[in-house]
């Protein structure tokens, strides 16, 4: 499995290195195919179409706008076909999908990872021959994040979306009404639990129906107590990680917080999508969510929130500005594309100045080399957005060190069972021994 821990230089060159502006990409929209090594067509496919993947959340509609532009010139048109919010469950929809009539021709992921079993089967293009008829392919993006997806030398995906750390978000409202500020330390944030409990508010909106977002608990209180470098051996493999007196503090942790309240008594019934998690933050029905960058398209009206680091725990070995989240998303090619061209020019066309203000106005950071000049610039953004977008760049540039998200850092085989022992030590439905015993199952086959 590839590394997942990038360090602080790299980490601070997702920020210091963007300057500069991005020239026009190409807007030539092929029609026919190419020969390419690995592709062959499905005649099953529709004629003079090709199918974008997207996760089915508020980002989508980015790239549903730039699709209409691409097809006002191209013979073959784009069509965006949107799926589930959650990262694991699209995966598995792409997979079953792969071979079939209905397989996209472009899709998204998160990590080498991730792809591994599709490379494996060849059902991935690589992009070698793409990169080379236009360079800016892999030039206009960060190399930390680019070579991500980088496997035995030949690339496979580009990075789309943003640069997403995952943080806390909070209602300002909500925190004012109960002369709160947002919380520095876990012992302020465990007091806070009690205040705003006391006050008919929950604490932490979760969507704990949906597994992952427990995640992001496991993360940051892992990152805390022992350090991210740590967190990666034991993904790994070291399974002497999980039963470290630091693993076991972090659960302890966990399990605290949940008991005093943390998440409310109705957590494992909300759901992340179909306005879930985010409605009970932006309502102030609860005061704080732990999630990634997205979140702020998806609340939509931002008025009332803020956002902030995770908070510090005494006595860790991790350093509080460590972060964890997803380094970006990609695109990935299908193998049986009929329109090889086509796929090639509409990549080619997403970053340029159209596709990277729409991200930065949905709160998206592109992982380019150029995306704060388009922060600066960018009249039509508000100072809320800048805000937020320079939160987020000043986020990366501190951290010692980025943790990719558990889910996508261990390999597909492994995602769902990690997913599920999380949520099922969160509900209650697993001791502290026995989610050990299962974390060193599922890790040792990374091995």
């Amino acid at each position: 499995m590839k590394s997942t821990h990038v360090t602080r230089v790299i980490a601070a060159g997702i920020v210091l290195s963007l300057a500069g502006v991005l020239a026009a990409c190409s807007s030539s929209t092929g029609t026919g195919d190419s020969s390419i090594p690995g592709w062959k067509p499905d005649s099953n496919r529709a004629s003079n179409q090709i199918h974008v993947y997207a996760l089915g959340d508020a980002a989508a509609k980015a790239e549903k706008a730039i699709a209409t532009t691409f097809n006002k010139t191209s013979k073959v048109k784009v069509v965006v076909d949107t799926g589930p919010i959650a990262g694991a469950e699209y995966t598995t929809t792409v997979r079953s999908q792969m071979g079939t009539k209905n397989a996209p021709d472009i899709f998204m992921s998160w990590s080498a990872a991730g792809i591994q079993p599709l490379v494996t089967a060849g059902g991935l293009l690589p992009l070698d021959s793409f990169i080379k008829s236009d360079p800016k392919l892999k030039s206009m993006f960060l190399p930390s994040v680019f070579d991500q997806e980088v496997i035995k030398g030949s690339s496979y995906g580009v990075p789309m979306r943003g640069v997403a750390p995952v943080f806390v978000y909070y209602n300002k409202s909500v925190l004012e009404a109960n002369g709160l500020k947002p919380a520095a330390s876990w012992t302020d944030l465990m007091d806070q639990v009690t205040t705003l409990s006391d006050a008919g508010v929950t604490p932490f909106a979760l969507g704990g129906a949906d597994n992952w977002p427990d995640l992001m608990w496991f993360e940051y209180l892992y990152s805390r107590e022992i350090g991210n470098d740590q967190v990666a051996k034991g993904l790994a493999g070291d399974t002497s990680v999980w039963s470290s007196a630091g693993s076991k503090k972090a659960l302890a942790d966990i399990a605290a917080f949940v008991k005093a309240g943390g998440f409310g008594s109705n957590y494992g019934s909300v759901h992340y999508g179909s306005d879930g998690s985010a409605a009970l933050l932006r309502t102030g029905k609860a005061a704080y969510e732990l999630m990634g960058s997205w979140e702020y398209a998806t609340i939509g009206d931002v008025s009332q929130i803020g956002w902030t680091s995770f908070p510090s725990v005494s006595g860790g070995t991790g350093d509080a500005k460590e972060i964890s989240g997803n380094l970006s998303n990609y695109y990935n090619v299908n193998a049986q594309t009929r329109y090889p061209d086509t796929v090639k020019a509409f990549l080619e066309l997403l970053y340029g100045s159209q596709f990277q203000k729409a991200q930065l106005a949905l709160g998206n950071l592109p992982p380019t080399t150029d995306a704060t000049s388009f922060v600066d610039s960018d009249a039509s953004l508000d100072a809320t957005a800048k805000d937020h977008l320079t939160f987020i760049s000043g986020l990366v540039k501190e951290a010692p060190s980025f943790q990719l998200s558990w889910d996508q850092a261990a390999p597909a085989s492994q995602s769902t069972a990690l997913a599920k022992a999380c949520a099922d030590y969160i509900s209650g439905a697993i001791t502290a021994d026995q989610y050990i015993q299962q974390m060193q199952t599922i890790v040792s086959a990374s091995k």
